[in-house]
């Protein structure tokens, strides 16, 4: 009886779980703009003017670092992200890690100073084909002209 008991727990627990994970999701397909508190940066889906599949979310601090991090879906990953390169190089990003979108994977990887002083912001985005993962980064530093 114990252990049957311990099972439908774990099943519950699971499918609440899930059901969160999901919900967090479609919720970040629908996003306007990734929110860093004073620094506020445009998604994926408001650049492009369509929806994409969200198919992760992740947040949190990495050895002190504050992330953000959307893993989206997508037959369209080329023209996705040269979009949103364009239009983040328009609002000021600058190449921080050279990249070629027509590889088919890589990581492509942009920053800009942080409306908080001292601090920047990083963009990761990790590429494949029918995939790509954004995170933004916000931490100490500045950035320097080459």
């Amino acid at each position: 009886m114990k252990t049957t008991t311990i099972k439908l727990v774990s099943i519950i627990a699971f499918i609440i779980t899930a059901a969160f994970l999901l919900n967090g999701c479609g919720s970040a397909a629908k996003l306007t703009e990734y929110d860093f508190g004073a620094d506020k940066v445009p998604s994926v889906n408001a650049v492009i003017g369509e929806e994409r599949k969200v198919s992760g979310v992740a947040t949190g601090t990495e050895n002190g670092v504050r992330y953000k991090q959307y893993t989206y879906e997508t037959e369209t990953m080329l023209d996705d992200l040269w979009a949103y390169y364009s239009r983040l190089s328009e609002l000021g990003w600058v190449v921080t890690q050279d990249f070629d979108l027509a590889e088919g994977e890589g990581e492509m990887q942009l920053g800009i100073e942080s409306a908080d002083e001292g601090k920047i912001l990083i963009i990761s985005i990790s590429f494949t084909p029918n995939r790509y993962a954004v995170r933004i980064n916000k931490l100490d530093g500045t950035l320097t002209n080459n």
